[in-house]
């Protein structure tokens, strides 16, 4: 099944149809809710899933240790004024719902286990199981490099973050990597670390890239002729400086200047890998 026709027919689904997707049996679980909310827009409503970090069955008694969502609709009204029910995070609910029904999903899609929800019984649900879970997730995980410093990573966007010292200044630094993706983290640091050993041509390089390829639109912003006429490449160059770099296990990278109000506070992304070079550039939000 294509990616395209998958989406186009399950954004066209009714309300019923989409409430036909699960099956009508239903059971009691736990969950530990987990951070994150996802919206999708379907035909005249919206689908809201919950994120939770794990579940129990309450017919079975068997725990599993893996994120699902719990999801719900809302109408257009509820979402457009802000209406929708909302769940505390690291909070335990012993919900009513109904298990998604298998489906053929496209290659490149992650399989999501989902449960519609019937009925919120209750919150602030005590189970030892579901809280180890929790203490365990909780824990903060840290990389010691002995030229990174301290990695701790964070679980909200799948990241290790840190600081460096680069050229006259501390900035930060992320390697976008899964925690359990141990060779990726491996050459995550490899990447940052040999651009790190290069800092003053990259730094730089990124700068003068930006200056030649956003100079003409810095100019666009300025309230007089007599302002713009004094943004020049070399000026804009100068002005701007580095705050932070992520960077994938590919090598790809993406830093961020402060436009020293040049944009009005807008940020400066400056895009490409330790292969290829600087790709792109953008004034960012």
């Amino acid at each position: 099944m294509e990616l395209i026709d998958y989406m186009r027919k399950r954004n066209q689904m009714t309300k019923n149809e989409w409430e036909s997707s699960f099956e009508t049996e239903e059971q009691e679980i736990l969950v530990l809710r987990h951070e994150g909310d996802i919206t999708s827009k379907r035909n005249g409503f919206w689908e809201v899933a919950v994120c939770c970090l794990a579940y129990k069955s309450l017919k079975t008694g068997e725990l599993y240790k893996e994120e699902c969502c719990f999801v719900f609709a809302a109408s257009e009204e509820e979402y457009d004024n802000r209406l929708i029910p909302e769940f505390d995070e690291e909070t335990i609910y012993h919900l009513k719902v109904r298990k998604k029904l298998p489906e053929e999903l496209p290659k490149i899609m992650i399989k999501r286990l989902d449960f519609l929800l019937v009925d919120v019984i209750e919150k602030d649900v005590k189970n030892p199981e579901l809280e180890e879970i929790l203490t365990e997730y909780k824990k903060p995980i840290i990389i010691e490099d002995d030229i990174l410093g301290e990695l701790i990573y964070n679980k909200t966007v799948n990241s290790f973050e840190g600081e460096i010292f680069w050229l006259d200044k501390n900035i930060d630094i992320s390697l976008d990597v899964d925690k359990d993706n141990k060779s990726g983290i491996t050459k995550a640091r490899k990447a940052i670390k040999e651009m790190f050993g290069d800092s003053k041509r990259w730094d730089t390089d990124m700068r003068t890239f930006a200056a030649v390829k956003l100079t003409d639109l810095a100019r666009d912003w300025c309230e007089s002729e007599e302002e713009a006429a004094k943004i020049t490449e070399e000026s804009f160059a100068k002005r701007i400086t580095i705050e932070s770099i992520s960077m994938t296990s590919g090598g790809l990278f993406s830093a961020y200047f402060n436009d020293n109000d040049i944009f009005a506070g807008h940020c400066i992304i400056v895009n490409g890998s330790l292969k290829k070079g600087i790709q792109y550039t953008r004034m960012g939000g």
